[in-house]
């Protein structure tokens, strides 16, 4: 399935420009990481490799690739 992906320098790209980082794990209360690979909304690293060659941090829907934000990843922290 395709979807895309919004790079902040190059616009909307389809997902195939991208390589895919690995979520993006927050740790819990007791300094132990979430539980990955879950259903529903989950952050993301991608990279754009046929484009800026920039790491991107992406908020993504794993169950129906519905993407509600994108921005660099140096930014996200």
């Amino acid at each position: 399935m395709s979807f895309y992906l919004t790079c902040p320098h190059c616009g909307p790209r389809e997902v195939y420009e991208f390589r895919y980082g690995g979520e993006i794990l927050d740790a819990g209360v007791d300094g132990r990481l979430a539980k990955s690979n879950q259903p529903g909304w989950q952050r993301e690293r991608w990279y754009h490799r046929f484009g800026c060659r920039r790491w991107l941090f992406v908020e993504r829907n794993v169950s129906t690739h519905e993407v509600r934000r994108t921005g660099l990843l140096e930014e996200s922290a």
